[in-house]
C-alpha cells in the first residue's frame, strides 16, 4: 500500500514538471523563427494565392503571396486589438509577419526564398508586443512555389 502512493506520488510529481517545463518551450515556439514586422504600403505584383479568415462573406484579414520577389501582403480589416499575422514556413526555415498597423491597413514585406522551393503560408491573429500567434486563429494552408 505505501509503495503504491509513493508511486503515484511520484508521478504527479514528475506529470507536474513535465508540464511546468514544456509549457514555457510551447509558447516560446509560436513565433521562435523569422518574426517581421510588414511596413511597405505598396506593391505592384500579381497576388498568386491567398488565404483568408472571413466573417459574414467579407474578406476580414487576409495574406497573399507573388512568387515574382517573394512579396507577402498582410490585410487587417478588423479593429479588434489583435494583428493580422502571416505564418509561413520553406523547408525548415518559418517565421511570421505582423500588420502592427491595425484596421484598415494593407501592408507588404519581402521575403527571399529559394527557387523552386514550395512556400506555404496561412492569417492568424496575433499580437505584435509579444510576438505571438494566438491559438486557434489561424485560416488553412496555401502553397505555391516561389
Amino acid at each position: 500500500m505505501i509503495k503504491n502512493r509513493r508511486l503515484k506520488r511520484i508521478g504527479a510529481v514528475a506529470g507536474t514538471l513535465s508540464a511546468a517545463l514544456l509549457l514555457p518551450l510551447t509558447q516560446a515556439n509560436a513565433a521562435g523563427g523569422e518574426v517581421d514586422r510588414a511596413t511597405t504600403t505598396r506593391h505592384d505584383g500579381e497576388w498568386v494565392k491567398c488565404a483568408s479568415k472571413k466573417e459574414n462573406g467579407d474578406n476580414v484579414y487576409q495574406a497573399c503571396f507573388d512568387p515574382d520577389g517573394d512579396w507577402f501582403n498582410v490585410y487587417d480589416g478588423k479593429a479588434d486589438g489583435s494583428a493580422a499575422v502571416v505564418d509561413w514556413q520553406v523547408g525548415k526555415r518559418y517565421g511570421a509577419i505582423f500588420n502592427a498597423d491595425g484596421m484598415p491597413a494593407s501592408l507588404y514585406k519581402k521575403k527571399d526564398f529559394p527557387e523552386g522551393a514550395t512556400v506555404r503560408f496561412r492569417i492568424c491573429l496575433g499580437h505584435w508586443d509579444t510576438k505571438m500567434i494566438t491559438a486557434g486563429t489561424c485560416s488553412g494552408w496555401v502553397s505555391n512555389p516561389t
